[in-house]
């Protein structure tokens, strides 16, 4: 079960990470199904997912610069590690498919 009162803990970073994913993601999704475009639906799916990710578990921009973990993570996340972790992977393989798709293979 979520714990959502972690919620309240890096608010803005939650909304920036979400906002990021729907801006960058949701234009591109509605352009691959509007032109039949793979390459755009598995790049639109991957920014959704990154926003649904860094929603789940932000990652502060001050603490990724130096390189830096941020001690509080396990009380900032939302869900299981394997939660994601599997998020990650599936994000990696939708960016990385609508990358190969679009520059490779249609070259």
């Amino acid at each position: 079960m979520m714990d959502w009162s972690r919620l309240r803990i890096s608010t803005g970073a939650r909304i920036l990470w979400l906002a990021l994913g729907l801006l960058l993601g949701g234009p591109t999704l509605v352009n691959g199904i509007q032109t039949g475009s793979t390459a755009d639906l598995c790049f639109g799916i991957g920014m959704l997912l990154v926003g649904v990710r860094g929603f789940l578990r932000p990652v502060m921009f001050g603490k990724a610069v130096r390189m830096e973990m941020d001690p509080r993570t396990s009380q900032v996340s939302i869900g299981s590690p394997m939660l994601h972790g599997g998020l990650s992977l599936v994000i990696f393989a939708a960016l990385t498919a609508g990358i190969v798709i679009k520059y490779v293979i249609k070259g």
